[in-house]
């Protein structure tokens, strides 16, 4: 399976066994079948409501009541890219996880541990050894290249802007 982690569900949303979730996809949230973290089990989506904001009040067929739902509270949600066209070839943040930090020399700098979407921006975390820095993921700063499969900054600049 190609999975892409496309939402998470935050808490149960009234006492029928919805559920509020926070959508990681640009796209409007419109997935029918779904796979739920726990033991990634196959799930059908049986009704949407947006809530705007990229979140949403999903009804799904294996949640029949609140206390059902709160089994599922701060569990992901994933997809298989192969049933949605749309994201079959896609890349997001999330994919390039553990992805390798250049410089452009080819130098490893790091590895490319988390991110953070603050909306206006986002933040990579980079693990150098034993020591974490984080920087903006910015064009002028550092670019994810795809023949490289890995993270390409100015060795100097990474100096520069690391915290």
């Amino acid at each position: 399976m190609n999975l892409l982690e496309v939402g998470k569900i935050l808490r149960p949303h009234g006492v029928k066994g919805a559920v509020k979730i926070e959508s990681y996809v640009d796209e409007p949230f419109s997935f029918k079948n779904i796979l739920l973290t726990q033991k990634l089990a196959k799930a059908k989506v049986k009704g949407i409501q947006n809530l705007n904001n990229g979140f949403y009040v999903l009804t799904i067929d294996m949640i029949p009541d609140i206390d059902t739902a709160e089994k599922y509270r701060n569990q992901s949600i994933y997809i298989d890219r192969e049933e949605y066209v749309d994201f079959k070839d896609k890349v997001y943040l999330s994919d390039l996880l553990h992805s390798p930090v250049l410089d452009k020399n080819g130098e490893t700098l790091g590895e490319m541990i988390d991110f953070d979407d603050y909306g206006a921006s986002v933040i990579l975390t980079i693990k150098c050894g034993v020591t974490s820095y984080t920087i903006p993921f910015v064009p002028d700063i550092i670019v994810y290249d795809k023949e490289r499969k890995a993270f390409v900054i100015d060795k100097q600049t990474f100096e520069d802007v690391r915290v």
